[in-house]
This record gives C-alpha cells, sequence and structure tokens, in this order.
C-alpha cells in the first residue's frame, strides 16, 4: 500500500504527522519527496549509505558552424521553455530554463547539439529508526527541476510492502508527481479558513487523480468549524485530531514525533493506519 500524506501549504504539521505514521507503522518504506526543504530526516534519524546525482540533459552548440542553421532556429522555435533563442544565425542556450526534454536534439539531429549533463539534485538513501527504509530528494541550490528529483525519489517505492511519501506542499505539479499513484492520501489542515481553502484545493486535484483522501487536523482546539463541516459535507473522515499545545509545538521542534511526546498516541496512530487499510 502507498500512502502519501499532503498539506495545502508550508507548516501544517505535513512532515510532523507522517514521520509519526512512520514511526507506529514499521519496516516501511519512507519516502520524502519535500525536495525542496526535505526535513523528514531530523525525526527519523537516518543513517545514509548511497547518493546518487539527479541529472537533465541539456544542449551545448558546438564551436563550429551549424551544417544547417536553420535546424538550430526550428530547436529554438520548438522549444516552449524559451531554454534555446536563435538570434543573428547563433544559437542562445539559457541552461536554467531547460527541462531536458530532449527535443532539441530531436529536431536538430546533424551533430550540432551536444549532450551536456547538468546536476539538479542528489537523492540519498539509508536505514532509518524501527526498520523504517529512509529515500529522501534534494533540489540543488539554484535550480528548478523539483519534479525531476520527486520522480527519481518516487522511483525507489519499489513493488512491494507498504511506502509512505512525504508530499511537498500545495496543489501544484512537485505536489501532483508526489501523490501519483498513491492507494490514499492523509491531508494534513489547520481549523482556519486558509486551512479550509488548501485543503478544498487539495480534495479537487485528489478527485482528478482517483486517489481517496482522510484528513487530519492538526493545533486543533480552537472556536473555528469550517474543516469540520466541509469534511462533513463532503464525506471526508477526519481521521485524527492534534491539540494545539505548547508542549507538542516545542518536542516537533525538537524533532520528536508524536510517539515521542507520549506514547498514548501510538494507539491513535494505529487506529488511522487500520482505518486506511
Amino acid at each position: 500500500m502507498i500512502v502519501a500524506v499532503a498539506g495545502g501549504k508550508g507548516g501544517t504539521g505535513k512532515t510532523f504527522v507522517s514521520t509519526s505514521l512512520a514511526v507506529v507503522k514499521k519496516s516501511l518504506r519512507f519516502l520524502d519527496c519535500d525536495v525542496e526543504e526535505p526535513d523528514a530526516h531530523i525525526y527519523l534519524r537516518p543513517a545514509f549509505r548511497r547518493w546518487s546525482n539527479v541529472s537533465i540533459t541539456t544542449p551545448l552548440v558546438r564551436a563550429w558552424k551549424a551544417k544547417d542553421p536553420g535546424k538550430l532556429k526550428e530547436a529554438a522555435d520548438f522549444c516552449r521553455y524559451n531554454a534555446l533563442a536563435f538570434v543573428r544565425g547563433k544559437l542562445i542556450v539559457f541552461e536554467e530554463l531547460c527541462t531536458g526534454c530532449g527535443g532539441c536534439f530531436k529536431v536538430c539531429p546533424d551533430g550540432s547539439l551536444i549532450e551536456k549533463e547538468q546536476v539538479v539534485g542528489v537523492v540519498k538513501d539509508g536505514a532509518a529508526r524501527d526498520g523504517i527504509e529512509f529515500v529522501m530528494g534534494e533540489l540543488k541550490v539554484g535550480k528548478q527541476r523539483t519534479v525531476r528529483v520527486i520522480e527519481k525519489v518516487r522511483s525507489a517505492a519499489g513493488e512491494s510492502g507498504d511506502v509512505l511519501i512525504d508530499c511537498p506542499p500545495g496543489s501544484g505539479r512537485p505536489a501532483l508527481a508526489a501523490m501519483r499513484g498513491s492507494d490514499f492520501c492523509v491531508l494534513v489542515t489547520e481549523p482556519t479558513p486558509f486551512g479550509l481553502h488548501d485543503l478544498a484545493e487539495n480534495i479537487e486535484l485528489l478527485g482528478l487523480l482517483g486517489i481517496p483522501a482522510g484528513v487530519v487536523l492538526n493545533r486543533s482546539g480552537g472556536t473555528y468549524r469550517g474543516v469540520e463541516t466541509f469534511c462533513r459535507d463532503n464525506g471526508i473522515p477526519v481521521l485524527l485530531e492534534i491539540p494545539f499545545t505548547l508542549e507538542t509545538a516545542r518536542s516537533s521542534a525538537d524533532g520528536k514525533t508524536l510517539p515521542d511526546i507520549d506514547p498514548a498516541w501510538s494507539d491513535k496512530l494505529a487506529a488511522v493506519w487500520n482505518r486506511i487499510n
């Protein structure tokens, strides 16, 4: 079973919840796909064994003149990301805009373009606490190929066993890449109007993907009831509520999961797993 844990924005407690679920379930594969700000390792404390680079293929123009300059112009016109520009008979490459799709090499196959590997991130894997296999991606500073790094992390899911995915926040392409192919999604949100807005967007996205979802309400205990009403009206189960306490906030900042704070949370989180099943 593949379970994704997602949230509408950063700071809702998504990683706190996902790592707490992992500690209770044990013996699973944990994928940290929040590659721009990975922090699940702070809670699970893995010992990394392997590192591998994530690269994309970008074009490099040969020093000599192309056999057919018209093909270079076609390659520039083909690129929808404006990574290529044909100016005064020369092709200019903007590597930071290139997605590595390889279309320019297909349009210009005469050898005028050379393939160049550009490292955009790194994937690390190792063994964490409680028998958890841990894989995380980290986007290289200044690079924009978030989805490429997420796809590399997702490829480590394997074909058997339970997998828990810590998704990037939001409902854009990175979140979509991390969620796709999951059997269930746990949405972590807050009892605020902003939390409700982001939750509704994620529910719409999961509906398009055909992935069932449940909600974990973090920092509960306030007077706002919009999230509970939305879940009730749309038939979305509220799997767990985590009260807003100073002890929980301090412990989470110290890298402690819910079962580390209070062993009583283990039974509640185990019940969440059973309900998901």
